[in-house]
């Protein structure tokens, strides 16, 4: 079994978001996307997730270093500044 260093970015943001994260992500050369519902507190307040577009999504993507890093600025130029929006990554190995 050989190992491949990766990245993983992790995106949490407002459900309302996800149709249009999921086609910028895609459109950025993303190969794929895992989506859950989320729900927690933070600088945005506490997030239920009772409602279709009241709760959040976690985005989560595996890619190189330069494609996680063009997601993050499109995204942060884009919709962080109107919306509630936290990406963070973290390296993993591909096991193949």
């Amino acid at each position: 079994m050989t190992s491949q260093p990766m990245t993983l970015l992790i995106i949490v943001s407002e459900t309302v978001l996800e149709d249009i994260l999921i086609d910028e992500i895609m459109d950025l050369g993303a190969k794929g996307y895992t989506i859950t519902d989320a729900r927690g507190r933070g600088t945005h307040g506490t997030r239920a997730g009772r409602w279709t577009q009241g709760g959040n999504i976690r985005i989560e993507i595996v890619g190189n270093a330069e494609l996680c890093q063009r997601i993050v600025q499109r995204l942060q130029s884009a919709y962080e500044q109107d919306y509630g929006l936290l990406m963070y990554t973290a390296p993993v190995e591909l096991q193949n």
